[in-house]
């Protein structure tokens, strides 16, 4: 995902300064992640002593800080980190919300997750109110995270687009996400 890093450090940082400058209330979290399998485990960022912030400016910090390296061949481990998501402690009330952001298919099975119905398991139990993907919309290859978005609520966006649809997209998701 080297190619795309930058654009996407810069689309999510966008992303949490429209959040704050809207007033939306809204705490987030950033898991980073790559292939489990080589033994490169993911990264829950804390903000002090908690998984989520609303302080969007440490939340930019942590973001500005990510470096493309690792990953291994394809598939990546993004649906194990969307179950590490789904385990995070979370403030009852409002909504809960996902955006996974990867530029290949799952690997499936994976450490955690066996299958696309076991990850639609653990999301509908852990009452995931909407879920967001931005991948390769062309990549045949990534057709799952289709199939698994045709069940809930979100929504699938093309990783591969311009540098500027990118950041549309990010920026029409922080509305969508708001309301």
């Amino acid at each position: 995902m080297s190619g795309e890093i930058e654009g996407v450090k810069s689309a999510v940082i966008e992303f949490a300064k429209i959040i704050h400058d809207d007033g939306i209330s809204m705490r987030l979290g950033l898991i980073e992640y790559r292939d489990r399998t080589i033994g490169e485990e993911p990264i829950v960022h804390m903000f002090g002593e908690e998984v989520f912030t609303s302080d969007i400016p440490s939340y930019k910090e942590e973001v500005a800080g990510l470096a493309a390296s690792g990953g291994g061949p394809r598939p990546e481990s993004t649906f194990d980190a969307i179950l590490l998501s789904l385990k995070q402690p979370r403030d009852s009330g409002g909504a809960y919300a996902i955006v996974a952001i990867t530029d290949a298919p799952p690997r499936v099975p994976d450490k955690e997750c066996k299958s696309a119905d076991g990850l639609l398991t653990e999301i509908v139990e852990s009452k995931l109110d909407q879920l967001y993907i931005l991948f390769p919309l062309s990549d045949a290859s990534c057709s799952v995270y289709h199939d698994i978005l045709s069940t809930m609520t979100g929504e699938a966006f093309d990783l591969r687009g311009s540098k500027e649809s990118f950041y549309d997209t990010l920026i029409s998701l922080s509305r969508t996400i708001s309301t």
